[in-house]
């Protein structure tokens, strides 16, 4: 059976404080490590959502409610559901670039954490705001998936 969790897939967590928000695999080890006797993944996902903007709205209103707020996060795979989207790739390159300058030693340590946090986050709100209109159907507009609140 071929491996289907690569990276940039976007991924359902279904366990844990961040059940029911999507991600992205950012990396993936099918193996058990020295740290994690499971098979793993590091994801950077969305813990809440950008929120309905209209025409009325303002400037300073629409950047209000087009913010996110954004975890990473390092799990057992069997904690999430593979989706059938994918990520773009130049978008894959540019969120794995910015957390491969920070290394996984210093993931565990709380300022660079945040740092990246905070990094990943306005990198998303802007892919955001600069979405292409158009259906699910179209392959520029399938990150606009990630960014849609889960509902069930």
């Amino acid at each position: 059976m071929g491996k289907f969790l690569k990276p940039g897939r976007l991924v359902v967590m279904l366990a844990g404080r961040y059940a029911g928000k999507k991600a992205i695999l950012i990396k993936a080890n099918e193996e058990s490590t020295k740290d994690a006797k499971f098979p793993n993944g590091l994801v950077v996902g969305i813990q809440r959502y950008p929120r309905k903007v209209t025409k009325r709205m303002g400037q300073k209103q629409i950047r209000k409610r087009t913010t996110l707020k954004v975890f990473i996060k390092q799990l057992n795979l069997n904690h999430i559901m593979p989706t059938r989207y994918r990520l773009e790739e130049s978008t894959l390159k540019e969120v794995r670039d910015r957390i491969e300058r920070v290394k996984e030693s210093e993931l565990k340590n709380v300022e660079k954490r945040k740092e990246l946090r905070k990094n990943l986050r306005k990198y998303l709100a802007e892919k955001y705001r600069t979405l292409p209109a158009g259906s699910l159907a179209d392959k520029k507009a399938q990150s606009r998936f990630l960014f849609s609140k889960l509902r069930f």
